[in-house]
């Protein structure tokens, strides 16, 4: 049952990478700082180019890892990381509590 959970909660984390690159209407004030100070390093809300915008700058800093010309307090990292995690968890818990169709099995 542990793997199942594990799996729904990398399967949550995976599928809200296209909640940092392109929801950043539903981000909160901390991730909105984030979000601020890699545009302003050049990096877009797209997929193609150079300066890919959630794996080269968002999710890096997410991770705590230095990336160039970003610079973002620990505490605001932090407190963005607390809220995705809390987002996450939310999303997980409504597909825990989802009823599983047995006729379809």
């Amino acid at each position: 049952m542990r793997k199942v959970y594990l799996g729904l909660a990398l399967t949550a984390l995976v599928v809200s990478s296209s909640v940092f690159a392109e929801n950043h209407h539903m981000d909160s004030k901390a991730c909105m700082k984030i979000v601020d100070a890699c545009k302003k390093a050049g990096y877009e809300r797209k997929e193609s180019g150079d300066k890919r915008f959630w794996q080269d700058c968002m999710k890096p800093v997410m991770m705590g890892k230095t990336v160039k010309d970003v610079n973002v307090d620990s505490d605001t990292i932090k407190q963005c990381r607390s809220d995705k995690i809390s987002e996450l968890q939310k999303k997980v818990t409504e597909l825990k509590n989802v009823p599983s169709d047995k006729s379809s099995k």
